[in-house]
């Protein structure tokens, strides 16, 4: 009997753990007046880096695995890859560093009780990472869908399946 409580605990437990975690928010939106369904061909344009101050944060290794993430996630669609394609994919990479500070309200300072003092001040840095993908149709430039998503860069670095599985999130609302 104890253990079929402990059990039933430790269930509820991790399912109630399994809750609170958050999924990927991802905003996409597309054209109405085009349809989705009858593109059959793409391709995928990555971006450039220039040599400039702004960019020098955005890691080319990471550009790569995200291109060929779309391309292996398209494919899986049944989408063929193309030089003369119907569409073309295009993703942007932004980084973004927020700095929040906290006050540590603790305490009284340096005068007694007669005055409070909180003199300690914690700044927390987190990093996030934004990414844009865009589909054009080719023949009139025009977009034809859109994805947005913002993410807090995890302490490792992105590796090809942790990619491919956010590409996966991304794109699943495409098509």
């Amino acid at each position: 009997m104890q253990f079929n409580i402990k059990l039933f605990l430790i269930t509820v437990t991790f399912l109630g753990l399994g809750a609170c975690t958050s999924s990927l928010a991802v905003q996409s939106d597309f054209d109405t007046q085009y349809n989705l369904s009858s593109y059959k061909t793409f391709s995928v344009i990555t971006p450039s880096l220039e040599d400039q101050e702004s960019e020098i944060s955005i890691n080319p290794i990471l550009i790569q695995r995200i291109a060929r993430s779309i391309e292996s996630t398209l494919l899986n669609k049944g989408l063929s890859k193309s030089d003369d394609s119907q569409m073309s994919v295009r993703f942007y990479l932004g980084s973004k560093r927020e700095i929040e500070r906290s006050s540590d309200l603790g305490g009284f300072g340096y005068y007694g009780y007669r005055y409070f003092d909180s003199r300690d001040q914690r700044y927390i840095r987190s990093d996030n990472d934004e990414i844009a993908i865009r589909v054009y149709d080719n023949e009139t430039g025009d977009v034809i869908w859109y994805a947005f998503t913002r993410l807090k860069r995890p302490s490792e670095q992105y590796n090809q399946s942790s990619v491919d599985s956010l590409v996966g999130q991304i794109l699943s609302s495409f098509n």
